[in-house]
């Protein structure tokens, strides 16, 4: 199973990005990872580009990255209680891609308190024909402290909800009547 983990937040250690990382630490084999890190590198969505002819370069390699994987695990921030600009740019540019209707997706959040962004996320999500895989989306409380993947993963409470998660996925994905479009 292929997986491209997105991160809402272009901060090189956000604690969204750290638990996606704690998340991969816990896959099993069977899943494999690729990083979309270049979020802060797609021009402005502008629907005149959005064709074979004019699209940028960056929004064609994003395309492929999502075309090329199973599923995708998210990971946002909530900015004023709503997504990050960037993240919901990336998301535009998806919106006529038909690879990513039907795209199975993981949400995955690394707060508590981000119910806007979560809620807000899955509206647009549904919207674009995703399949949520609900029993895979997690909340960790983390808060906005400084964590990293080594602190994440040396709290037996955390490490046990990504593990449910990784197994919801894989019983989600494999099972696609329990998925939620």
């Amino acid at each position: 199973m292929r997986l491209l983990t997105l991160c809402g937040s272009l901060r090189s250690h956000s604690s969204n990005r750290e638990m996606l990382r704690a998340f991969e630490r816990l896959a099993p084999a069977e899943m494999t990872f690729e990083h979309f890190e270049r979020l802060g590198d797609l021009p402005h969505f502008n629907p005149d580009l959005d064709n074979d002819t004019a699209l940028p370069h960056e929004a064609a390699e994003w395309r492929r990255a999502v075309g090329a994987a199973d599923v995708m695990l998210i990971s946002t921030p909530e900015y004023a209680h709503g997504l990050p600009g960037s993240f919901k740019n990336a998301l535009d540019w998806l919106v006529s891609d038909p690879a990513f209707a039907g795209k199975c997706i993981v949400i995955l959040s690394a707060a508590r308190g981000s119910t806007w962004a979560q809620e807000s996320l899955r509206e647009v999500l549904r919207t674009m024909s995703a399949r949520i895989i609900e029993d895979a989306s997690v909340s960790l409380p983390l808060g906005s402290n400084k964590v990293d993947v080594e602190s994440i993963l040396a709290q037996d409470d955390l490490r046990t909800i990504l593990l449910r998660s990784c197994q919801a996925l894989m019983v989600g994905f494999n099972e696609p009547d329990l998925l939620q479009s």
